[in-house]
């Protein structure tokens, strides 16, 4: 193309200049012309007036044309050089003209083209207004048909809009009116304001609890933020929890008042409790009985200390509910926690006239790392099952023993030939209140299994059942414990003590106070705290019992008062009810030891020989 538009360029300049030398040379030869015509008419007329040519009569002329020819010449070419001029503008002006011409035509069609883009683009923007306020409407609408409250403001704090039930709450009809009330209102101002400055600064939500007109509400805030990461606004829900704050606050009054019932209806039971097994204890070390009368007292005993596990399935059932169950490790020696288990089970399955074998297989360290209170729970009630669902026939205990490095694995097998349980109810079985059926007359709670699952999970232990109807069952329980190398060294008494105990019930004092005698240790007793503080104060005391529980303060007062206000430097040992059970809790009061009610003559010589002289 730019070849095609030279090409014609210069084509249109030779064209030109052509033109030019043209009309120089026509106006030469029109001088030419002219100089001769004047010189023939000259000599004519010379000729015609003197009757003679002469030679100035040619000459003359000549030389007149001579000096017009170059001025026609000139006044050609000039006048020819304008109209070229002018036509060479009318050409230029022509194509300047086609130009804009064409130029007017393409923005024509440029304009047509975006008036037709423009109307769809205003269709677009129309169809998308009217989406908007379609969504804005139907938001509006759910804003304030929610049952919560509802506030928007911007990145300042300024209120933007609320919905309907934040009005009727405040008894407004307009946000206007509300900007005016959290004006005035710095308190309700600052409920809504709560914790902006987090928002702002960490772009999250945030969530608590207010009070507005007696309406409990959980607030919810959530920053707006845009694209580019800048916080714009601020929502507020409000969701009115009064209702769940109220059945909540009733759930956990209630779980109280059960939690205060049990541990009274623990501690008023215990009491007899204690004196049965205490005083049956006593009674069958004496050696004064045999026959009847031994098989009569071994019953008693083993019924009420039968009745102190069940205390306890109730008390650790409530723990677990409330996630307060602790278990407390200390140092055992296992063969002996193996022979009372031995001795305890002999006795239950005597009561029922029922076969017993109890085997020991392999060995581990003389003394262990554990719970003894929860295992023990764990086996009576494994055993007390077995015994209940066995009428002939016998229980065979198995314990099979291995260490591994420091720890020792223990497994416990407990088989009977009872009713057995069908397939489809051992897993059921272990299901709070549970009972199989057809087995309802029985007795029993339905919570031991429950319980005992609970207390073998929370030692890191299990327990599994293996069973055919008719034929008996088998409950294998396995746990991993630490070995320890400090031994509880067992001393040889050298002296008595002198004991103050601290206890406002006669038959526990009967009790405590029987076994201590007839250790051999002189008793001093208080019932009440300032008893026990004014007795501290002007006998010499080796060791003090204190009761958990007395009518003028508790037994961590009494130790609070020994330690900071009487320098106190004896052991205290707490006597409870199992209800409390944190050692941490009696470690801050400078507790030393603890002994469960109800108290037996062989856990009471244990504690005692490691404050002998």
């Amino acid at each position: 193309m730019n070849i095609y538009n030279t090409c014609e360029q210069k084509l249109k300049q030779w064209i030109s200049r052509l033109y030019q030398k043209s009309v120089v040379y026509l106006s030469a030869v029109l001088g030419f012309f002219l100089t001769l015509f004047i010189t023939v008419v000259h000599c004519v007329l010379g000729y015609f007036f003197n009757g003679i040519i002469t030679v100035f009569d040619v000459i003359q002329p000549l030389c007149y044309g001579a000096l017009l020819t170059p001025f026609i010449v000139f006044v050609f070419n000039q006048v020819f050089s304008d109209v070229e001029n002018a036509r060479t503008q009318v050409r230029d002006m022509k194509k300047s003209l086609a130009k804009t011409y064409v130029a007017m035509i393409n923005q024509r069609d440029r304009n047509l083209t975006l008036t037709k883009d423009h109307e769809v683009l205003r269709g677009q923007k129309i169809k998308v207004e009217k989406q908007l306020e379609e969504q804005a409407t139907f938001f509006s609408a759910i804003v304030d048909l929610t049952p919560d409250i509802i506030m928007y403001r911007d990145e300042s704090g300024n209120i933007k809009g609320c919905n309907d039930n934040m009005l009727k709450l405040l008894g407004l009809t307009n946000a206007a009116q509300l900007v005016d009330l959290l004006k005035e209102d710095h308190e309700l101002d600052d409920i809504f304001a709560k914790f902006d400055d987090i928002l702002k600064l960490n772009k999250s939500d945030v969530t608590y609890e207010s009070t507005i007109n007696e309406v409990v509400y959980q607030m919810r805030k959530r920053p707006a933020v845009n694209a580019e990461g800048n916080l714009i606004g601020i929502m507020l829900y409000g969701h009115d929890i009064t209702k769940l704050k109220y059945e909540q606050d009733l759930l956990e009054k209630t779980s109280r008042d059960k939690s205060n019932f049990i541990s009274t209806l623990s501690h008023e039971l215990r009491t007899p409790l204690n004196g049965i097994v205490g005083l049956s204890d006593i009674l069958m070390q004496t050696g004064h009985f045999d026959g009847d009368d031994m098989r009569n007292l071994k019953a008693i005993n083993v019924s009420a200390v039968t009745l102190g596990n069940i205390f306890n399935d109730v008390i650790d059932l409530n723990k677990f509910e409330r996630q307060t169950f602790n278990v407390i490790y200390e140092k055992v020696k296992w063969r002996d926690f193996l022979d009372d288990f031995e001795t305890l089970a002999h006795l239950m399955t005597e009561q029922k006239n029922l076969d017993f074998n109890f085997n020991v297989e392999g060995e581990v360290s003389e003394y262990l790392l554990l719970d003894p209170t929860r295992l023990r729970q764990i086996l009576w009630n494994l055993t007390g099952n077995a015994i209940k669902f066995t009428k002939k026939g016998g229980i065979t205990i198995s314990v099979r023993q291995h260490m591994d490095g420091d720890s020792a694995e223990l497994t416990f097998s407990i088989t009977d030939t009872g009713i057995g349980i069908a397939k489809e109810e051992q897993e059921k079985i272990f299901g709070l209140y549970y009972q199989v059926e057809g087995t309802k007359q029985s007795t029993g709670t339905g919570i031991g299994l429950h319980v005992t699952r609970n207390l073998c999970q929370a030692l890191n232990g299990s327990v599994r059942v293996e069973s055919e109807l008719g034929k008996g069952s088998t409950f294998t329980v396995s746990f991993t414990f630490k070995k320890t190398e400090q031994e509880i060294e067992k001393k040889e008494i050298k002296s008595s003590l002198r004991v103050l105990l601290v206890e406002d019930v006669d038959l526990n004092i009967l009790v405590a106070r029987t076994m201590l005698e007839k250790l051999g240790h002189k008793v001093f007793v208080a019932k009440t705290g300032q008893e026990a503080i004014s007795l501290f104060k002007s006998e010499k005391i080796d060791l003090a019992l204190l009761d958990m529980q007395l009518p003028d303060m508790t037994g961590f007062d009494v130790a609070d008062v020994f330690v900071n206000e009487l320098n106190c430097s004896v052991p205290l040992i707490a006597l409870t009810a199992n209800v409390i059970n944190d050692r941490k809790e009696y470690e801050k009061h400078h507790i030393d030891g603890v002994m469960n009610k109800p108290l037996s003559l062989t856990k009471l010589v244990e504690n005692l020989q490691k404050y002998q002289e």
